[in-house]
């Protein structure tokens, strides 16, 4: 019984990233970069100055009172996800313990923040009407990201064995 023990007790160790944690270390370093340049391409041209007085003062055609809260809320939420993926990965290659915590924090406020954009962007009728395929499927690639990835974190050995510092 005692020989059963020390076995379950004793946990393979990595000596450095591998498996499908490269996966993981390439989205840490590619995401900063692709939400960066979400934020030059769509968001800074809507806040400047004309396109965001024509959707937020009252009284003009595209006015809806939505609109300002849900800008600042993708700035901001956007910003927090450049930042956040970068610590992240900084203790990640330093293979802290406490990482997988975080990356499933990560996955999951996405996730949370992915949904509230999507449902409060269809209350603004100008958004409803269109037929933005691109925001249903960042939805759905989220879900599925946080559906295989987080159980991955909670049980894998290898994420066991990999951040033990």
């Amino acid at each position: 019984m005692k020989a059963q023990q020390d076995v379950d007790i004793k946990q393979e160790q990595y000596d450095k990233i591998g498996g499908w944690l490269i996966l993981v270390a390439i989205g840490l370093i590619f995401t900063p970069i692709r939400l960066l340049v979400v934020i030059v391409k769509d968001l800074l041209p809507v806040l400047s100055g004309d396109a965001w007085s024509r959707l937020t003062t009252p009284g003009t055609e595209a006015y809806h009172s939505l609109w300002a809260p849900l800008l600042l809320f993708e700035v901001i939420g956007n910003c927090l996800f450049i930042l956040f993926p970068i610590i992240i990965a900084i203790f990640f290659f330093q293979r802290r313990q406490f990482v997988p915590t975080l990356i499933i924090i990560l996955l999951l406020s996405n996730l949370v923040f992915v949904a509230i954009d999507y449902f409060a962007a269809d209350l603004i009728p100008f958004i409803a009407a269109q037929e933005d395929m691109g925001s249903l499927i960042e939805l759905v690639r989220v879900f599925i990201a946080s559906l295989i990835w987080v159980p991955y974190f909670l049980v894998s050995k290898r994420v066991k064995g990999t951040f033990v510092v």
